[in-house]
């Protein structure tokens, strides 16, 4: 049976002249029982801009519109299809949008078997080389991450190294991505929302094993999503610039959440990474042959031949 979303906008429109601000509020909440759907996401590709919902399912955000018709904005929750409206038919409309179950076709049921094995796949040094920020919720980061044994396997567990930087009890959410045409981030693979907290820094393992998520013999890509958790998550580091004029100075910068470890390793591009509203970008940065990974690794079952 389908499940049905109902968001109620609440929308304050400070100015609808171009240029001027539009600031953007509602309540996320599930139809059927009237509870908040927590860190839903909302996006407007457009203006490369978006907000994820609060554990209680209120969002709100400023936007400059550049054309009310053309700007589209999309509201998505993992599991569920897309809605995506103009901003000038969500104003001029009675602000209740339903968003309907993805139906899923179920595939094989994983039975475990007599005779199976298990690998680490990823990154499983124990400590980091610099650590991975973000500077506001809503990021994606992560690794993608190969099949080398090149057959279908399930995954068990997902780990992750929570730097000590930042602030390791931030919840986020667990995202793992097939591969679309273009080698980038495609669909979800773990079709649920799965929502955790580290206790503390180092590496932390979630157990995905009731999910029955396939490691398909391409690869998968693996992502932290920081959410919107309040305003405590928030925290400041003093970051070396250089200006025009060639000198260095010490700044605060701001960022948010938690921090992932990463470590440099050969063999390519595996860090990509995406804010809210904007396109996956590969960390492709080139030190002496060496890439930076974030410290993410999958723990995968393979029938024993």
């Amino acid at each position: 049976m389908n499940k049905n979303i109902l968001i109620l906008i609440n929308l304050t429109l400070l100015n609808f002249c171009y240029g001027q601000s539009t600031n953007l509020k509602g309540e996320i909440k599930d139809f059927t029982t009237g509870e908040p759907l927590p860190y839903a996401t909302i996006e407007i590709f457009n203006l490369k801009t978006g907000t994820i919902a609060d554990k209680n399912g209120i969002f709100h955000f400023e936007i400059t519109p550049k054309n009310l018709s053309e700007d589209t904005i999309c509201f998505s929750y993992v599991g569920y299809e897309t809605t995506k409206m103009s901003i000038e038919d969500f104003i001029q409309s009675s602000g209740i949008i339903e968003l309907n179950d993805m139906p899923v076709m179920l595939g094989e049921i994983t039975v475990i078997p007599k005779k199976y094995s298990t690998i680490i796949a990823g990154i499983k040094d124990n400590e980091p080389s610099s650590p991975q920020y973000a500077n506001l919720f809503g990021a994606n980061k992560g690794n993608f991450i190969e099949n080398k044994q090149k057959k279908k396997g399930w995954i068990k567990s997902v780990s992750y190294y929570i730097h000590t930087d930042g602030n390791p009890t931030t919840p986020f959410r667990v995202r793992v991505y097939d591969i679309d045409e273009n080698k980038l981030p495609g669909k979800d693979i773990l079709n649920k929302n799965v929502v955790v907290s580290a206790s503390k820094p180092g590496w932390f393992a979630v157990d995905l094993s009731e999910y029955n998520i396939p490691f398909p013999g391409e690869g998968v890509f693996v992502m932290m999503e920081w959410i919107n958790s309040g305003d405590k998550y928030y925290f400041e580091k003093d970051v070396t610039l250089k200006g025009k004029n060639g000198q260095t100075e010490i700044v605060k910068k701001k960022y948010y959440g938690q921090s992932l470890g990463t470590v440099s390793k050969k063999g390519g591009v595996v860090l990509w990474g995406n804010n809210l509203g904007k396109e996956w970008i590969p960390y492709d940065f080139n030190y002496k042959g060496q890439y930076p990974n974030a410290m993410i690794n999958l723990e995968i079952i393979y029938e024993k031949d």
